[in-house]
């Protein structure tokens, strides 16, 4: 798995190379203890257990010299995604660098949503991680560098953003996107007839409609 910037650089940007299908084990979530990310994914891979920590680059500046500094960190702090046997699964926590393991309910979806972030930070557009997953209307990008990517519509500091999920952690990513280049669609899994009429009755309003203007 990647660890530096050069390393990020040599990844695939096809989410299906990144994550591929037609993995032997079941994912899950490592919660690593306190900036154990890296090398728990370094070592994870010395044991042949696949999984994916994404990056991005951290940039600082000293405010005595004024200097800037780069450094590669993860997205989702605290967290690696990985696709293990119960065997491994038992070998990754013996490594003393997991605090907690969290199964994966729905592997699909969950793999659907990693090649979202995946293909958000595979890009050269502008994103930043975001606590919690505002309730929003649920939309597909039509064009551009993200076509396809699925997420949530929010907005932050008057700009419109699309929040790219993963439900297990509470988290997403947020990318700059323009209205013009996405269409509704329902929320991925499934609702009652009653929740589906409600949704659709809300994302309809006219105040619904004038938040993508």
């Amino acid at each position: 798995m990647p660890l530096t910037l050069p390393e990020m650089e040599t990844i695939s940007p096809d989410p299906k190379v990144a994550i591929p299908d037609g993995l032997e084990g079941t994912w899950w979530v490592a919660h690593t203890r306190s900036r154990n990310e890296k090398i728990l994914a370094r070592e994870l891979q010395q044991f042949n257990i696949f999984n994916y920590l994404p990056l991005k680059q951290k940039v600082t500046q000293s405010r005595r010299t004024g200097r800037k500094s780069y450094s590669t960190v993860p997205v989702f702090a605290g967290y690696v995604f990985l696709n293990a046997t119960e065997t491994q699964r038992y070998r990754a926590l013996s490594t003393n660098r997991v605090a907690n393991m969290l199964f994966v309910a729905a592997q699909d979806q969950f793999v659907a949503q990693l090649r979202n972030v995946h293909r958000v930070i595979g890009t050269d557009t502008a994103f930043e991680r975001h606590n919690g997953i505002r309730v929003g209307e649920w939309v597909r990008v039509t064009g551009g560098p993200l076509e396809g990517v699925e997420g949530q519509v929010v907005k932050q500091l008057g700009k419109l953003r699309l929040a790219v999920n993963v439900d297990i952690l509470g988290q997403s990513v947020l990318a700059e996107v323009s209205a013009p280049l996405l269409e509704a669609i329902d929320q991925p899994g499934h609702m009652d007839n009653t929740k589906r009429h409600a949704a659709t009755s809300a994302a309809a309003s006219p105040r619904n409609r004038n938040q993508l203007s």
